[in-house]
């Protein structure tokens, strides 16, 4: 008996496939929208995409001309401060002193970009900043979808218990300074699924990837020596479902509660429990919630965009770690130890990796979730 309770206990392990990226269903199995909505105060220090410092919500100021009503605009998440998609004409008028907004001057070595404007004395002025200008570099500003790919295993002390695989669809809006690319990367979809999913699967409802809102990240382009260019991005770390004051500028440093009743802990998704509420199925799942707190990593490397900038693929190196604050099945409560794999013994190829593809400006999350198996190339492994 005592060893079919360890047996037991160790598939139960298995359930907590990585979800660096997030991890929900897939909006056609479960009929989820784009609801995107941006989640409490975080304070972004980079990642990935897999990207730096901790993810946190949008809190940069926004810049967009108050007057935007753009009609064609269906995407729900919050409005994002480098959005160039606008159908009207900044009003002119009163404005605060110091405020900014974006302007309607075109500018950039390309004459894709728009440039910035401030109020001083009243009036709105141009800046010297603006939202494309590639130079030498291909030019990546504008709307991109994203496929962000890990491949994990989870181990109950040196057992390997499964194969884990996340999928997560970014919508991403990219401004460029040359070699310099800052991002805002928001999360629309995310689904887990891992090689003993009948035994137990996580399943992470779209209020979980919502909650995560949109983060602010920075990449680099590099030159390579065959005339290529790179696409890089140091760490970013994601600290979730936790207070931002609680670590401030020192995310990597920050050891996860485990006490629900910890002042650290946030109600992020805002059903009413601590953290972030997660869903278990399966033979040992059963129906059963278990509510969450994450710290993740993510570096981007050997990235290599198209010479006409529509493409970019890079690998992904990530980190994991989550602590359960509450288990309706009792047997989930001690979590799991994920591990970031190099080579997938389900498929091969990059294990780890994103792919991100231009799309039309002004297009949404409900955009790529819908269209994703025309923007994207197939997945590794078909996720259930």
């Amino acid at each position: 008996m005592k060893k079919f309770a360890v047996i037991l206990t160790a598939f139960v392990m298995a359930l907590f496939v990585v979800s660096c990226g997030g991890g929900s269903d897939d909006p056609a199995d479960s009929g989820d929208t784009d609801t995107n909505e941006e989640k409490p105060a975080d304070t972004d220090t980079d990642t990935s995409d897999s990207d730096t410092g901790s993810e946190t919500p949008d809190t940069a100021t926004d810049t967009t001309p108050e007057t935007d009503t753009d009609s064609d605009e269906t995407d729900t998440t919050p409005e994002d401060p480098t959005d160039t998609d606008t159908d009207t004409t900044p009003v002119d008028g009163n404005c605060t002193e110091g405020e900014t907004r974006l302007g309607e001057t075109v500018c950039g070595s390309t004459q894709h970009g728009k440039l910035y404007q401030v109020c001083k004395d009243g009036d709105w002025e141009d800046t010297e900043k603006c939202t494309c200008d590639p130079g030498e570099y291909p030019e990546v500003c504008g709307y991109y979808g994203q496929k962000m790919w890990f491949t994990s295993s989870s181990k109950v002390a040196t057992i390997d218990l499964a194969e884990g695989w996340t999928r997560t669809y970014f919508h991403i809006v990219q401004e460029q300074e040359q070699d310099k690319v800052h991002i805002k990367a928001t999360y629309c979809n995310i689904k887990i699924d891992n090689s003993m999913s009948a035994l137990l699967q996580v399943i992470m409802p779209q209020s979980f990837a919502d909650a995560l809102g949109t983060a602010d990240k920075e990449s680099y382009i590099t030159k390579n020596d065959d005339g290529t260019f790179g696409f890089d991005q140091d760490v970013f770390w994601e600290i979730r479902g936790i207070d931002p004051a609680c670590y401030g500028d020192n995310p990597a440093g920050y050891n996860l509660p485990t006490n629900s009743a910890d002042p650290c802990v946030q109600d992020w998704d805002n059903d009413g429990m601590p953290g972030l509420t997660v869903n278990a199925k399966g033979t040992i799942g059963g129906n059963s919630i278990m509510n969450m707190v994450e710290k993740s990593s993510s570096v981007i490397h050997d990235g290599l965009i198209s010479e006409d900038g529509l493409k970019i693929d890079a690998l992904v190196t990530w980190t994991d770690e989550q602590k359960i604050l509450f288990a309706e099945n009792k047997a989930l409560q001690g979590g799991s130890d994920n591990k970031i794999k190099d080579e997938s013994s389900k498929f091969d190829g990059p294990a780890n990796f994103i792919e991100q593809v231009k799309i039309e400006d002004g297009s949404d999350c409900a955009f790529i979730v819908n269209n994703a198996a025309t923007i994207f190339s197939p997945d590794p492994v078909n996720l259930k």
